[in-house]
């Protein structure tokens, strides 16, 4: 946060509070089938999501899609230069000239104008087609059979590259997989995320605080100072910028 300074941040969880069936899951059996079913890395979710309510952090959740299309509604619906932060590897579909991908822990930034020099690619259209082409283990989507590197690279080489049928077939559906604007197509999930957006969320230092304290967050209690001036400090100017207009 002290990197980038927002001026709004915005929390995105995978959760689905309303539940619909995942779409893609309907595309291809198996989709993330790959995934551990262990639920106890989101066992204190309620309560990050409380604490984030009291540094004026909206939450915003999916139902029918993946967070990964709420950030994309974000990015492609929200005026103003928007940072991801996220080791996830499908948001480089996001990246534009206002639009900049962050991955915390590698510490490495993945921007439109060095793109080529952080991925290989020269354009996010080439990597996106080259994703297309091998599918994603992560998610349990296979790629064609045996396209490696050499072929995606010759493929991307030869305009008049031609794949059969069959490899048509998985280019297609993974392509449809992919991409992050089905919300388009999706009138009630667009609205969801709209309405989710348009919540005010008010920060409160003291409950802050209150929470650090119930928890034992040593660390954020040791420089309380430092997190009021980046959180609460901005939302008391945001305030009474909105009283003086």
């Amino acid at each position: 946060m002290k990197q980038f300074l927002p001026d709004n941040t915005i929390f995105v969880w995978d959760e689905k509070p309303i539940y619909k069936t995942n779409i893609r899951k309907e595309m291809l059996k198996g989709y993330k089938g790959n995934r551990s079913k262990d639920s106890s890395p989101h066992q204190n979710n309620e309560v990050i999501k409380s604490i984030l309510k009291t540094m004026g952090i909206n939450s915003i959740f999916p139902s029918q899609l993946e967070a990964d299309d709420v950030v994309a509604y974000i990015c492609r619906e929200k005026d103003g230069s928007k940072v991801i932060i996220s080791v996830d590897r499908d948001f480089l579909q996001l990246v534009s000239p206002e639009c900049t991908l962050f991955d915390p822990i590698r510490k490495r930034y993945f921007d439109y104008a060095s793109f080529e020099k952080e991925t290989g690619f020269k354009t996010v259209e080439e990597w996106y087609t080259a994703k297309c082409l091998t599918g994603d283990k992560s998610d349990n989507v296979p790629g064609i059979p045996r396209f490696g590197a050499a072929a995606v690279k010759k493929y991307l080489a030869d305009p008049g590259y031609m794949l059969d049928k069959s490899q048509q077939e998985i280019f297609k559906r993974n392509a449809d997989i992919f991409c992050l604007d089905k919300y388009e197509s999706l009138p009630d999930e667009k609205e969801y995320y709209r309405e989710q957006l348009e919540v005010e969320i008010e920060a409160s230092y003291k409950e802050f605080i209150d929470y650090c304290k119930e928890y034992s967050f040593d660390r954020i209690l040791s420089k309380k100072e430092n997190w009021y001036n980046l959180f609460f400090m901005k939302s008391l100017y945001n305030k009474l910028n909105d009283i003086a207009s």
